[in-house]
């Protein structure tokens, strides 16, 4: 799109150069607007329209103005009009005819990242504990992770993958002789356990984790999830 209204100024400067006059253009791209001023050169087009510009304020007065689009400007309806015809017309030659903006292979590339990692996740018959915390891709829940600071993200990091100092993955480390919970000693101290079916600390779930039925619940509140280990004590 830039490069679109820079075209047209360019076009336009060189029209208007061949009598000395007092010149204005009027475009509705604020960023097309000083990118030309500044004479950025990240293309070639953008530093030839601000090199016409340039040679065109030597005989002439040159104004550059910003207006609001969709605004009753009856050049900007002309333009919007002009830009309708051209979507309507067939393409002759190979496809395709503009550049592609390097925001576009970002975008293409997330998405067939995230495809893949989708497909790759769904597959996969290990990460039995991580799976059953996070069973699909979730972005907002990576998000809200990034933004705690290291000892909570490693509480909730070992809550889902089940990698923490609980008896049952000490025991498998053989740092205790024992993978029973310490609350109840009914049945082995895991996250699972402890969060949503130990009797032994229902209170202090109720207070913090509501009625969670599932670890991937859980994950929804991660404040509650981490002050209840934090009245526990269990992890420190």
């Amino acid at each position: 799109m830039l490069n679109m209204y820079a075209s047209g100024l360019w076009a336009g400067r060189h029209s208007a150069g061949r009598v000395p006059s007092n010149c204005c253009s009027f475009v509705i791209s604020d960023g097309c607007t000083l990118t030309i001023r500044f004479s950025c050169r990240e293309s070639n087009l953008e530093l030839d329209c601000h090199k016409a510009l340039q040679a065109l304020s030597k005989s002439n007065r040159v104004t550059l103005k910003w207006i609001r689009g969709h605004n009753g400007n009856r050049g900007n309806d002309a333009a919007d009009e002009l830009a309708r015809l051209a979507a309507s017309l067939r393409v002759a030659g190979p496809e395709r005819i503009i550049p592609i903006p390097f925001t576009e292979y970002k975008t293409w590339l997330h998405k067939q990242t995230q495809a893949s990692h989708s497909v790759l996740w769904s597959k996969t018959k290990e990460c039995k504990h991580t799976k059953e915390a996070v069973p699909v891709l979730n972005l907002r829940l990576t998000t809200k992770l990034l933004q705690l600071n290291r000892s909570k993200l490693r509480t909730v990091v070992g809550m889902i993958t089940g990698n923490c100092p609980l008896n049952k993955h000490l025991s498998i480390l053989g740092i205790t002789d024992s993978p029973l919970c310490r609350a109840c000693m009914e049945t082995e101290e895991t996250p699972l356990h402890v969060m949503l079916q130990c009797n032994g600390v229902a209170e202090q779930r109720a207070a913090h984790l509501g009625s969670s039925a599932t670890l991937h619940e859980a994950l929804g509140d991660l404040g509650g999830l981490l002050s209840f280990w934090s009245e526990l004590g269990w992890l420190e």
